[in-house]
């Protein structure tokens, strides 16, 4: 398992059986916490995350259906063996009805123990890859298309940057595939076979989003219901990618750089500290050097995380890598369509504010709507032909006066509403559209009250 070293509760009030149970675990590398009764196992359920709990059945005080109630309540992703006699094999059977993975007879054999704790821990490891996976899209250089020099740069470099511990900052609009870098760096380094954490700054208030990268005890505020980790901990010894970096408030930015600084921290409601080694690959489409002289974001992390800066330019400044993503994106959805020399030549012409993800949001909506094996010019969306914004007047028009503010306040309130329309009301799919920040898309739909 990546990460810390591997956590196990031994709950047992047999000081013998304890102790063999101790000794095995720890010879297996294992760090181990022992408890001689279901009182002390509750507390220790209370204080510390564990990957496993191994608890006897019949215990004075609290018994073992106690400390499984307990360890799912707090921890419901922890797995928990009970140890049963002989004699008793069908309360075992009940105890994982009501959510033990599995039991072990008293007295064991060590190899069946071994094969019960290392599935067990397997199985915890493969549901947390499961949910890491659904949250990343596994590549190396095989999904950054491009025949544009800056970029076959910045290409040529990075197993150099994979290689080396320095955190890593990726600047560019919106769009033009920062995510896609970051997951590159992770899994050209030799961390590849650990976790690959990402987390969107911008998407989360500043409580939220804390809990989320420290992870909390639980009652550590209203609604932490169970002890769970942070994106840190999980991150331990593999790679943390925190995109739109300079949405993080000012406040969290102190933590994250004692973190750097000192690879340790709490959990929320936390009593101990924890240790990681993580390496940080962030993103933003903002100027953060600009942030800084706002006093809006702290110079000294900003020096932290600008360890090796990378610039992905945008899509405007590689117009030469629009047909080749054109080709990426059919192959990828396995569609016989072609775009005919003309059709494509209006795509290369358009400024693409949206960078790639605008230009991928195109093309699936053409291959929605057409019915052609060719996709002809003529098929273009209008707002494509016509550009982004619309034109002004002539210039005999604007000789007689014109209001700007109402004019250009008119015309990005119904770019608001049209993102909305084609995200089917998603907001955070709609900022995105239009190369904003959440927070500054929400600021934008409340000024001109668009619900």
């Amino acid at each position: 398992m990546g990460g810390n070293r591997t956590q196990i509760l031994i709950v047992e009030d047999e000081k013998h059986m304890r102790e063999i149970l101790k000794m095995l675990l720890e010879g297996e590398g294992y760090s181990v916490f022992t408890a001689e009764d279901g009182g002390r196992g509750r507390d220790l359920l209370e204080k510390e995350i564990f990957d496993l709990v191994i608890t006897d059945i019949k215990m004075p005080d609290l018994d073992g259906y106690g400390i499984l109630k307990k360890a799912l309540q707090v921890s419901p992703e922890t797995p928990v063996i009970m140890i049963t006699a002989f004699g008793t094999v069908e309360n075992a059977i009940e105890a994982m009805k009501l959510g033990a993975y599995d039991y072990i007879h008293k007295p064991f054999k060590i190899d069946e123990i071994r094969l019960i704790i290392k599935k067990a821990l397997e199985k915890k490891d493969l549901a947390r890859q499961v949910t890491l996976l659904k949250e990343r899209a596994i590549t190396g250089l095989e999904h950054i298309v491009t025949a544009n020099p800056s970029m076959r740069e910045i290409l040529k470099n990075l197993s150099r940057i994979a290689q080396s511990r320095a955190n890593v900052l990726i600047t560019g609009e919106s769009g033009t595939g920062k995510d896609l870098v970051a997951n590159a760096i992770h899994n050209l380094s030799d961390r590849k076979d650990q976790n690959f954490v990402a987390i969107n700054c911008a998407t989360l208030p500043e409580g939220l989003l804390e809990s989320e990268l420290f992870g909390y005890m639980r009652g550590a505020f209203t609604g932490a219901a169970q002890n769970k980790q942070g994106l840190f901990e999980i991150a331990d010894k593999g790679t943390l990618f925190l995109d739109e970096m300079a949405e993080m408030p000012f406040q969290l930015q102190s933590k994250l750089l004692r973190v750097i600084e000192t690879g340790s921290f709490r959990r929320l409601g936390g009593t101990t500290d924890l240790t990681v080694e993580v390496r940080i690959v962030s993103a933003t489409n903002k100027d953060l050097k600009e942030a800084v002289s706002n006093g809006l974001f702290r110079e000294d992390l900003f020096y932290r995380l600008n360890a090796i800066p990378v610039h992905v330019p945008p899509l405007r400044e590689r117009r030469e890598d629009i047909p080749l993503l054109i080709d990426h994106f059919l192959k990828r959805r396995d569609s016989r369509k072609r775009f005919s020399k003309k059709a494509t030549e209006l795509l290369i012409n358009y400024p693409w504010k949206g960078n790639i993800r605008e230009l991928e949001n195109v093309v699936d909506r053409m291959l929605l709507f057409s019915d052609a094996e060719i996709i002809r010019d003529s098929e273009i969306p209008q707002e494509i032909t016509a550009g982004l914004l619309p034109k002004p007047g002539p210039a005999a028009e604007i000789g007689q006066g014109i209001e700007l503010e109402p004019y250009l306040e008119d015309i990005e309130k119904s770019y608001l509403i049209k993102a909305l329309d084609r995200t089917g009301g998603k907001k955070i799919e709609a900022a995105r559209l239009l190369g904003l920040s959440f927070r500054s898309f929400r600021h934008r739909l409340a000024k001109y009250g668009i619900k």
